[in-house]
């Protein structure tokens, strides 16, 4: 019977190639592993940062430039401090989490306005509105180290001391800032009190029962 000059030929691998072959299989796979449970988690850290429920919608950019304006300075109308709050006290009510948070913007905001009425009644300051004011000068001093703001602010301002002498100083009027859209906010946060307003009822201070 005829053979095929075509026989089979089988090719020695070294015992090495092949174990060097296998480690770097399980290398690739530990790093693809690895990948994966990286992202998860960027995933998971995208709705709850550290233990903190971030705000419902994504804030679009926007800028500021300051302005020189007595609008909600010390002596302005009550009805515009009253208007830097929006319905709800600047809480928002999350659902899937069944509590109500409030903004930070709007807690800071509430701090500022409290300490303009609590400077008015200086005079007549009880000790509930001390301990009020010292949590607002405390909250309020940590929430601008975390904003950072690291604009540049020129001094340029021409200003005469009381001994007569000139000196350079900084005002800060028309510098732009970058932000967050504060208007885009609010919107939301009014939106939310509508929405839930059932779940709400506030106090005169504006906590939540």
């Amino acid at each position: 019977m005829a053979r095929s000059n075509f026989l089979p030929r089988y090719i020695l691998i070294p015992r090495t190639a092949v174990l060097c072959a296998g480690i770097c299989l399980l290398i690739s796979l530990a790093v693809h592993a690895i990948g994966a449970i990286t992202h998860l988690r960027n995933v998971l850290s995208d709705t709850h940062d550290s233990g903190l429920v971030k705000f419902p919608v994504p804030v679009r950019p926007a800028a500021l430039t300051t302005i020189k304006s007595e609008r909600l300075g010390l002596d302005a109308d009550e009805e515009d401090w009253d208007s830097i709050l929006p319905q709800g006290e600047g809480f928002i009510y999350l659902e899937q989490e069944k509590m109500h948070y409030i903004v930070s913007q709007y807690h800071q905001l509430h701090c500022l306005r409290s300490l303009r009425h609590y400077f008015i009644k200086r005079n007549d300051l009880q000790l509930i509105d001390a301990g009020h004011v010292n949590h607002c000068l405390i909250y309020l001093r940590q929430m601008v180290l975390c904003s950072s703001d690291v604009t540049l602010e020129p001094a340029s301002h021409r200003q005469r001391l009381p001994d007569g002498r000139l000196t350079n100083a900084v005002t800060g009027v028309g510098v732009t800032h970058r932000c967050k859209d504060w208007q885009q906010v609010r919107e939301y946060t009014e939106w939310n009190y509508e929405k839930f307003k059932e779940t709400y009822n506030f106090r005169m201070n504006g906590t939540v029962e």
